[in-house]
């Protein structure tokens, strides 16, 4: 995957990815359980953990962002923006609406930080999640185990049709 993306990954998401290689896909093919949300659907915004099969695809994405939109109109003093070097960011969440949790590769003081960005409706600033993988992990954890909300987003629980409860994430303000 490394020789894919031209670049070695943050040691912080080299081991996420050897602890947890994406999620598990939905259950397919009726019974009680069909359709439930996958595991790892426990992050903010509905994200769940991408696979070492799936990085690469969702990179070119952030590639692809970055030479069509975002390139043509850089100025010179906007280059070490986020924007300015979405082609060295690596997702490693996506939710289903075409945002994208990624991990900063750029060289320099945001090297390894974690932002959340939602390129389908255009917000290509981003939203800093964490100064480093593990941090956004600690932050979701107390959330989740504590009932208190990371940044704006409070865990919530509801009860799904196959009887499995799920966590959701209310935006409050």
């Amino acid at each position: 995957m490394e020789e894919q993306l031209g670049f070695a990954l943050h040691p912080q998401l080299r081991k996420l990815l050897e602890r947890r290689n994406g999620v598990a896909e939905p259950e397919q093919g009726g019974g009680p359980v069909a359709g439930v949300f996958p595991a790892g659907g426990i992050l903010p915004l509905g994200h769940r953990l991408l696979s070492t099969a799936e990085i690469p695809s969702a990179h070119e994405i952030l590639v692809d962002v970055h030479e069509d939109h975002v390139v043509p109109y850089l100025a010179d003093d906007e280059d070490d923006d986020l924007a300015g070097h979405l082609h060295r960011c690596v997702p490693f969440a996506l939710p289903n609406d075409g945002g994208v949790a990624f991990v900063d590769h750029q060289p320099g003081p945001t090297y390894g930080y974690v932002f959340e960005m939602g390129i389908g409706s255009g917000d290509l600033d981003g939203t800093l999640w964490g100064p480093s993988l593990a941090a956004f992990a600690g932050a979701v954890t107390d959330a989740l185990e504590t009932g208190t909300p990371f940044l704006s987003y409070w865990p919530t629980t509801f009860a799904h049709s196959s009887g499995r409860t799920c966590i959701d994430w209310e935006i409050r303000s």
